[in-house]
């Protein structure tokens, strides 16, 4: 992870075609409705990117190995490359993957899925739309800044 001096957040381990990948999938799996954004944005994929950076080596190379997956994917689902493919493929490809009888392919969906989640529903400008008041200890210190600071939108993600 790398913080800029000029309060950006450079991503170290989604970037390429892993980006737009998981801009994508996130628009896929968190479309816009009812007051909510779509979930491809590059604050999303900031907050994505930092908790890979968390993770164990080993598991970090297999959720990176899944992204790339995803996107190679693409091509028996409509051809081209994951971020290329129309809305409807993209989501019958993620739905393949979703109910996969591949264990391999049904649990890195789900960690897709979450990461994806977390990385969209943990930033504050989205609270409201879902009509979360916000954690009961609000101004508890954070034990690395950056993430909180990402979650604020006080720091602006650089692909």
């Amino acid at each position: 992870m790398t913080l800029i001096k000029s309060k950006r957040y450079k991503c170290q381990h989604i970037k390429g075609h892993r980006l737009k990948t998981i801009l994508a999938a996130a628009n896929c799996i968190i479309p816009e409705h009812a007051g909510l954004s779509k979930g491809g944005t590059l604050d999303t994929a900031g907050v994505v990117d930092w908790a890979i950076d968390q993770m164990p080596k080993e598991l970090r190379f297999q959720f990176l190995l899944f992204i790339s997956v995803v996107y190679v994917m693409g091509f028996f689902f409509g051809g081209r490359p994951f971020h290329k493919l129309l809305y409807d493929d993209q989501i019958r490809e993620l739905k393949w993957m979703e109910s996969s009888p591949i264990n391999a392919f049904r649990m890195g969906f789900m960690g897709l899925k979450s990461y994806i989640c977390m990385g969209y529903f943990t930033r504050e400008q989205n609270w409201t739309s879902i009509h979360y008041c916000g954690p009961i200890v609000y101004d508890q210190p954070s034990p690395d800044p950056v993430i909180r600071q990402l979650c604020q939108g006080k720091i602006k993600v650089q692909s």
